[in-house]
């Protein structure tokens, strides 16, 4: 990963009082970090990645994520797995997007 923006770690974001994500960037992408629910399997869950929007969810439900991106993401490049938390031993669905462009700014493409 290049080099991240100022301060190094991982930003939350907090919706009345809930954290509903966690981000980190660098000028040229931005990863997102998802705490999964306990006790759901892991192929129920999906993520769509459109040029200026992101979705995520479990299958048969609401989107828990349904989000207009304030930067365009190169959807080719972009991906979403299920992986481990380095530190805690949560599950996290992890969303990595490639910028279109390299941009210099503090806020999220989120």
């Amino acid at each position: 990963m290049a080099e991240n923006l100022a301060p190094e770690k991982r930003h939350t974001f907090v919706h009345n009082g809930q954290k509903v994500f966690e981000w980190d960037q660098t000028l040229e992408e931005v990863n997102m970090y998802i705490e999964l629910p306990k006790g759901v399997p892991t192929k129920l869950f999906h993520c769509t990645i459109q040029a200026s929007h992101v979705e995520v969810g479990i299958r048969g439900n609401p989107p828990y994520l349904n989000h207009d991106l304030m930067h365009p993401v190169k959807t080719d490049s972009s991906f979403w797995t299920i992986g481990v938390a380095e530190l805690i031993a949560l599950e996290h669905l992890i969303i990595f997007f490639l910028l279109n462009h390299t941009f210099s700014f503090s806020e999220p493409v989120l």
